[in-house]
């Protein structure tokens, strides 16, 4: 622990962070989720003049959460950084916030197979100082350095030449689009009776702070749209499936699998890890068909978890 100190915000000092953040730990994407009661704690490593570890917290009275409103908060390290420091930073920030009267602490971590290793960690850690699990969401992620099409499943693979044969084609988007592309997806949802877990005034709103974090992509037949996704780079060579769909007329030709391999040949080239296809869960219980398709498409299957303690 020599080197180290534990530390509340603000910060006396300017320190640089010793690992990329997450997009959804940056300060301007907390803005985004709350304007204010953000509660933030570092470790500090006094010998870089670093910052090791953080975590993020917004509390309204005697709860606090993280991520306010994201799909992940959680605590973020140094992937080096020592096991006992993470732990008694753990061990720190649980025993402040006590302190400072909260009685309820709700923590998301990202998808374990975004840092096999740091995660499980922070996972077994909060365990380990009372937290229990209170939501866990399958999910499932494309590990880029894979041959997309070696790994589909004979159905797919069956469908994705198919698709090919009579003309689909997989191209990038204009961020201009963004709009006509987003009242496509909701429309796709609204046919299958789903939901957007995003309004479009939101969507917008991010999109203009971070206009080179998002992309978009689509498959067209002809000039028709048949598949389209809006994808997030979240920082750390990880970039996530935000919202994808495609109108049931397209279903006996599963565009979404084209589009797919089209988005993990744009990671290749511009070496991301991880293509993200997102949580596979609806009100907390699995989407076994939703998880059989992308494990369909070559998949790795991942899990979330959501942690809650309460005094």
């Amino acid at each position: 622990m020599t080197g180290y100190s534990f530390r509340e915000s603000p910060l006396s000092e300017n320190l640089t962070y010793a690992y990329e953040r997450w997009l959804f730990q940056s300060a301007a994407h907390l803005q985004l989720q709350s304007p204010d009661n953000w509660l933030s704690f570092y470790v500090v490593n006094n010998n870089h003049h670093t910052i090791d570890a953080h975590l993020h917290v917004n509390v309204d009275g005697t709860r606090a959460v993280s991520p306010f409103r994201a799909s992940f908060g959680s605590y973020q390290c140094l992937p080096a950084i020592q096991p006992i420091v993470l732990y008694k930073f753990v061990e720190f920030t649980v025993s402040r916030l006590h302190d400072l009267g909260v009685k309820e602490l709700v923590i998301t971590n990202p998808p374990a197979a975004y840092q096999p290793g740091t995660i499980d960690l922070i996972t077994t850690f909060l365990l380990n100082q009372g937290f229990e699990i209170s939501v866990a969401e399958p999910g499932a992620v494309l590990e880029v350095k894979n041959n997309f099409r070696e790994r589909l499943n004979a159905w797919e693979r069956r469908r994705i030449r198919q698709a090919e044969k009579v003309g689909l084609s997989f191209g990038i988007l204009p961020l201009e689009e963004l709009e006509s592309i987003y009242t496509f997806i909701l429309a796709c949802r609204i046919e299958r009776e789903y939901d957007l877990s995003v309004d479009w005034e939101t969507l917008r709103k991010t999109v203009e702070t971070f206009p080179n974090r998002f992309l978009l992509f689509g498959v067209r037949h002809q000039s028709v749209l048949a598949a389209a996704s809006i994808a997030i780079d979240v920082g750390n060579g990880v970039m996530a499936n935000f919202h994808s769909a495609h109108p049931r007329d397209y279903d006996h030709l599963s565009p979404v699998v084209l589009l797919l391999e089209g988005m993990v040949g744009y990671c290749k080239e511009r070496d991301y890890r991880i293509l993200d296809l997102g949580t596979s869960a609806i009100e907390g219980s699995p989407n076994f068909g939703l998880l059989d398709f992308k494990l369909g498409v070559g998949a790795t299957p991942t899990t979330k978890f959501t942690f809650r303690r309460r005094w």
